[in-house]
């Protein structure tokens, strides 16, 4: 029998629908993603990733690639959602800063924020996190953890990543190994009830 392991970016790509499952099957809202065209799945679906792309355009441009019709409101209601409005207040243009090209004037965390705040406006029903604070000190990443926690009542969040102060508040954690889910609970169930999930957190504590 071949024996097909998946990795954790490879189930974000069965989600996108970027290739399609040929065992079980993937459900959104109860319906089969098989039976969904892939256009209707990336429709309702934003990938922040770990280095996220912006364009050589102004704050309110980039969001405005997004949503053409974006009001001064909505703009300001977003970036303040990514924790990303007292940065563009210290700017000498503020929403109208030209950003470079890959937006070079920002720092990484700030490029998540910025992705964070794209997110919000698109307003797509799931947003998938691909190990997007991994390469983030530990400061920034608390930022972006907030910018999270503030998505979480309007939308269905996934997140990939190795960092477990990343998605210690989240509502469910699934531990991955060998392309197979080896445990589900919050996080203080997986610090009571797996091996595997101690040991990473207790790796994480000696590093930090």
């Amino acid at each position: 029998m071949e024996r097909v392991v998946h990795g954790k970016t490879t189930i974000f790509n069965l989600l996108c629908k970027l290739y399609d499952t040929k065992f079980g099957e993937i459900l959104i809202e109860n319906e089969n993603i098989n039976d969904l065209d892939k256009d209707s799945i990336r429709g309702n679906i934003t990938i922040i990733s770990q280095e996220p792309y912006i364009f050589n355009l102004s704050i309110r441009d980039n969001l405005k690639l997004v949503k053409e019709d974006l009001t001064e409101q909505e703009m300001i209601e977003a970036c303040k959602v990514a924790c990303l409005d007292k940065f563009i207040e210290t700017l000498p243009n503020k929403y109208d800063t030209v950003l470079g090209e890959n937006g070079i004037v920002l720092s990484g965390g700030q490029k998540q924020r910025l992705a964070i705040a794209r997110a919000f406006v698109q307003k797509t029903k799931i947003i998938l996190f691909d190990e997007a604070t991994s390469a983030l000190d530990n400061e920034t990443q608390e930022e972006i953890r907030q910018a999270i926690s503030n998505l979480k009542e309007e939308y269905t969040i996934l997140i990939i990543a190795h960092r477990l102060s990343t998605i210690v508040n989240c509502d469910k954690i699934m531990v991955l190994e060998d392309g197979k889910i080896t445990d589900i609970g919050t996080h203080e169930e997986l610090l009571r009830t797996s091996n595997t999930y101690q040991l990473l957190y207790k790796t994480e504590i000696k590093v930090c």
